[in-house]
């Protein structure tokens, strides 16, 4: 859409025309953003430079409908009357796709500031009949007004919410529910979460450690738990394993303290792509996983991803003969398993612990190791910059993974 706005300048024709734009509404200050992170008045001043762009390319919209809109920057509830009007020109607009990203991340001050808050009294006054995304971060939005959504946009597919203190408790049930897609991240708040979802293919849930939250989800195959969650349901794996065995997707995330070994795990027999990562980690963090991915026979692919490596003495045996002491057998071939991955810190015991995996593997096709470090990061770009001498050093002990490669398996850098 900023191409578009840009190119009417050049002819009253396309001045006429793009009025009329059916498509993307794409408005990203990301950029912006970071130019202007420490500086928080010039910051004020973007601010409101956004919010007139924004205002002046919507208010100039003919057309009767708009496919997609999309905002992102650094706002919060004293701009709420702009917002509320981007949000009523959605409504109006039959929009399909919504995503407000009001990124407070970016704004590297101490500055105490109000969350926008999801303007309910507009769902009285306009239907959504036609939205199938709804993607809200740093936005407040309580539980009631999500079950509202739910039970009055027919066609919703996709909700995604982040960043929401104003979401406490919310049930998500419906004999009539089109939901596929189930994103909650980081809601600090939350205190109860009931998910009863026919169509529900994909759950994603990073916060308050909230018990199991399916009732019943029989369609669901993919499965990401971040954080202390993620830790929780590694440790009760018997517990969700009545969901977990018809998963085939799955990422858990074992935060930093070290990795509890789980002997007791149901077998995973439609698994095939496993994601598991590890902010701080040593020898005894990474040999917890491999429990896992010996319930997952038929698994195809496996990325492992890792932070800062904590200080720990020399081995003093391998990891092979620490695996059978601590566990008491010996792990499985992995028959199945296809692609490795490694990303983030690439130190002696990563490099240790996916050497391990890889002589249990029948066929590998394909190694890929990725040393950034900051792969966990909100701005990417900044710390990466910070990073790059523990980068290179990354590199130098991915290379000793290369060495050991047997002929045909492609082996990739990033």
């Amino acid at each position: 859409m900023r191409e578009v706005a840009r190119t009417s300048v050049l002819s009253r024709r396309w001045r006429y025309l793009w009025t009329f734009f059916a498509g993307i509404f794409d408005f990203d200050g990301s950029d912006t953003l970071i130019r202007f992170k420490w500086n928080e008045k010039s910051l004020k001043f973007e601010r409101i430079r956004f919010i007139r762009w924004v205002n002046q390319v919507l208010r100039s919209h003919q057309g009767p409908s708009v496919d997609e809109l999309k905002v992102c920057f650094d706002l919060d509830n004293h701009y709420k009357p702009a917002i509320d009007g981007w949000i009523e020109f959605a409504m109006r607009k039959e929009i399909r796709k919504l995503e407000l990203d009001l990124n407070y991340d970016f704004s590297a001050l101490p500055v105490q500031r109000e969350f926008y808050a999801f303007p309910s009294h507009l769902l009285k006054n306009f239907t959504l009949g036609l939205l199938t995304t709804l993607r809200l971060s740093y936005v407040s939005v309580t539980g009631e007004v999500l079950e509202y959504l739910l039970s009055h946009v027919p066609l919703l597919e996709v909700l995604s919410v982040k960043f929401s203190p104003g979401l406490v408790c919310f049930s998500v049930s419906g004999p009539s529910l089109k939901l596929k897609y189930l994103e909650i991240i980081n809601c600090k708040n939350m205190e109860n979460l009931e998910i009863s979802a026919e169509n529900l293919v994909s759950f994603k849930y990073d916060g308050p450690n909230l018990g199991i939250p399916f009732k019943h989800v029989p369609r669901l195959v993919e499965v990401s738990f971040g954080m202390k969650f993620g830790l929780y349901a590694f440790k009760f794996l018997r517990s969700f394993s009545s969901y977990f065995m018809q998963l085939e997707r799955l990422s858990l995330f074992l935060v930093t303290k070290e990795a509890p070994f789980v002997l007791d795990i149901p077998e995973l027999g439609n698994l095939k792509y496993l994601e598991l990562k590890v902010s701080r980690y040593n020898r005894q963090s990474l040999l917890a996983c491999i429990p896992l991915l010996d319930a997952s026979p038929l698994l195809h692919e496996f990325i492992l991803k890792v932070g800062s490596r904590r200080s720990t003495s020399p081995a003093q045996e391998s990891l092979a003969t620490t695996f059978k002491r601590v566990l008491g057998y010996t792990t499985r071939k992995y028959q199945y398993l296809k692609v490795v991955e490694l990303v983030g810190s690439v130190g002696s015991a990563a490099v240790e612990f996916i050497t391990f995996v890889l002589e249990n593997v029948a066929s590998l096709e394909k190694l890929i190791v990725n040393p950034c470090i900051a792969w966990n990061a909100r701005i990417p770009l900044e710390c990466e910059l910070q990073n790059i001498p523990e980068e290179e050093l990354a590199r130098e002990h991915a290379m000793k993974l290369a060495a050991e490669l047997p002929l045909g398996v492609v082996f990739v850098i990033l």
